[in-house]
């Protein structure tokens, strides 16, 4: 505390410049001279005058000592009256620097405060974005994976399937190869038909021979009985004649029935597997197309994962950067607390250095009147000494409060440079998330695209492979009723030989008739003629059935070779549809790894959602650090100058109190 003014008197010792003034006012009464000790009296009467004489001049240099001590008082109380009135004045002007000071240091506090907390929420939306850009990496990450499995799926399958269809338009091709063939079949069997019509004409017209030997043999009596015998034997060999060349009518005719029927099947299949072709090129188109949705997708979640990878980079920089402003505010803050303590201080010390002014003022006033002044001047240094203690520890102070001031302003420096820079980011991070979010919605918007061509396409697929399954099934029936005509083919070449065997005999016969006819002599003349007509009857048969049996083996070589192809187009089909298996399972895959895909692409939308959300956040957060920042970095500069106000009205009053102390001192020393 700064001592008051008192009329009492102060205790302790005199000080220096106490015993200096009181030095200065003369001996003290009683003491002697060392002029007045050496000299000796003339006489008592001229003793007492000359000691009256210097009593009076005592008196009177007491009076104008007396005197000029007042006036020198008087003096130094004026000038101590206009010093106090500086210290007041300066005391006032810096309790007003000081309360600005402290407005300015709450402005700053609340400053400091909202950056603070604006980091913090900044910090957290950063965790936000972190974590959903993290998310998004991975699943970008995992998604591009899968995304390539799937393209060398969909490549895979889309061979196969090709190799499907490829075997598919081969057998289709095959089919109507072997319906050519079959047709084939048809043709030779009408020819075997021709010359069973042929063998049956000469059945018959041996028959008619048979009946005119048996007319002559009639006419020639005793002499044409061996005739009748050959004519009756002709004549039941050309009925068994006759007979085999219906049946192998008959059995031309279910030929060419089957062949009709193995032909019209074996062509639908062939048309059919024509059919299956053409459909499936929707097929391999479709395959096509879904590799480009998946050449599209995977650009994209390529793309994403680029994208999320520099959100999550940036993440980790912008969360940097929060640090960053979070220590620079926490710096801030404990600056200014300091600052608002000191400030407390020195408005506390101002309020009793101005009433410390005011005892100097009363002081001042009282010196004027004063008939102590020793004793005022005394208690005027003691105060005075006080107040340069008060001031000093003002000054101390005022340079305690512009170091934080300094410190507050590089905060607030430090602050408004990372909330630019996180500005910046913020605005890159943004772009990042709207390309993820936009190839997001794409990559959906195609992989559900490709979702309905896939299911489309399987429904596509799985009917092909029924229906090559049914044409693999309609070949092996095909190929079994085509062994069949073999079968009927082997009945031909048994009546054949029973035609052969027949004009075997039928030759024997009519060299017999000849025999006969010569035994007859002249009643055999008519016997020889139809003897050798039927000889030649005979031979032209014999050649007959010799075609017959040609055609016969070509129909079996022709049946062979078509039923060995057709089943092996059967074997192919049925081969295709165990592969297309497959390939059903991969398009199965592929449906399945898409739908994942999918929920994948679908999450990092939402991520991208979620950080810009986050994004739009630490944007408004980084404004208000800015905006903080800005307000701080005002009110540092209005801080600086009140604090330089204060500084300099404390060295204002240090110096005011260095002068009153030396008018003190002037005072004690006389």
């Amino acid at each position: 505390m700064i001592k008051q003014y008192s009329d009492t008197p102060t205790n302790g010792t005199t000080s220096s410049r106490n015993r200096l003034a009181l030095n200065r006012l003369g001996p003290q009464k009683g003491s002697t001279t060392p002029i007045e000790a050496r000299k000796l009296p003339e006489s008592r009467d001229q003793a007492d005058d000359l000691s009256q004489s210097r009593l009076s001049a005592r008196k009177l240099a007491e009076e104008k000592a007396r005197a000029r001590t007042v006036a020198r008082a008087q003096a130094v109380a004026e000038k101590l009256s206009t010093a106090t009135d500086q210290v007041a004045s300066a005391i006032t002007e810096a309790t007003g620097a000081v309360e600005e000071l402290e407005k300015t240091m709450h402005t700053i506090a609340a400053g400091a405060d909202q950056a603070s907390a604006a980091a913090e929420e900044s910090r957290a939306a950063i965790n936000q974005i972190e974590k959903a850009s993290d998310g998004a990496n991975g699943r970008a990450e995992e998604s591009l994976r899968r995304v390539n499995d799937l393209q060398g799926l969909v490549r895979s399958t889309t061979t196969d399937l090709e190799a499907l269809i490829k075997g598919v338009g081969e057998a289709a091709d095959a089919n109507i190869d072997s319906a050519k063939m079959i047709g084939e079949l048809e043709r030779q069997s009408e020819e075997i038909g021709k010359i069973v019509h042929a063998v049956t004409r000469i059945a018959d017209q041996t028959n008619l021979l048979a009946l005119n030997a048996a007319i002559e043999a009639a006419r020639a009596g005793e002499h044409g009985k061996g005739f009748a015998v050959v004519a009756d034997e002709v004549r039941n060999l050309a009925e068994i004649s006759e007979k085999s060349a219906r049946g192998i009518q008959e059995v031309v005719n279910e030929i060419q029935n089957q062949v009709k029927v193995v032909a019209g099947d074996t062509e639908a299949a062939g048309r059919k597997g024509r059919e299956e072709v053409d459909k499936a090129k929707v097929i391999t188109q479709a395959l096509l197309a879904i590799a480009t949705d998946f050449e599209e997708i995977q650009a994209n979640c390529a793309e994403i994962q680029k994208n999320a990878a520099e959100a999550l980079s940036g993440a980790k920089t912008y969360l940097k950067g929060a640090e960053e402003i979070a220590a620079a505010a926490e710096e801030a803050t404990s600056a200014c607390q300091e600052a608002q303590k000191s400030t407390q201080e020195q408005s506390k010390a101002y309020s009793e250095m101005s009433d410390a002014a005011r005892s100097l003022a009363e002081m001042a006033e009282l010196l004027k009147t004063s008939t102590n002044a020793q004793k005022s001047a005394e208690e005027l240094a003691a105060t005075a000494e006080e107040l340069s203690t008060n001031a000093e520890e003002l000054k101390a102070s005022s340079q305690q409060i512009a170091i934080a001031i300094e410190q507050i302003s590089k905060a607030a420096g430090a602050q408004a440079k990372a909330a630019e820079a996180s500005n910046t980011l913020g605005a890159q991070m943004r772009h990042a998330a709207k390309g993820m979010s936009d190839r997001a919605e794409s990559s959906v918007e195609r992989a559900l695209a490709t979702q309905k061509l896939l299911a489309t396409n399987k429904v596509n697929v799985d009917a092909l492979i029924v229906n090559v399954g049914k044409s693999a099934v309609a070949a092996v029936d095909s190929a079994r009723n085509i062994l069949e005509l073999e079968e009927r083919t082997r009945r031909i070449d048994k009546i054949v030989d029973a035609i052969v065997m027949v004009t075997v005999q039928t030759k024997m016969l009519a060299v017999n008739g000849n025999v006969e006819a010569a035994r007859a002599g002249e009643y055999g003349r008519g016997f020889s003629v139809v003897a050798g007509d039927i000889r030649s009857l005979a031979n032209e048969s014999s050649e007959n059935a010799d075609r017959i049996k040609d055609l016969v083996k070509n129909v079996q070589t022709q049946i062979t070779k078509v039923a060995g192809d057709i089943e092996l187009a059967g074997s192919r089909g049925r081969a295709e549809v165990e592969r297309a298996k497959v390939s059903t399972a991969n398009l199965d895959r592929i449906a399945t790894e898409s739908n994942i895909v999918v929920t994948a692409i679908r999450e990092i939308a939402r991520a991208s959602v979620e950080a810009a959300a986050g994004l739009e956040q630490a944007g408004k957060a980084s404004q208000q650090i800015a905006a903080a920042a800005e307000e701080t970095g005002r009110a540092s500069t209005e801080a600086a100058g009140a604090s330089e106000q204060g500084l300099k009205a404390a060295q204002e009053i240090a110096q005011a109190i260095e002068d009153i102390a030396s008018q003190a001192d002037e005072l004690q020393n006389g």
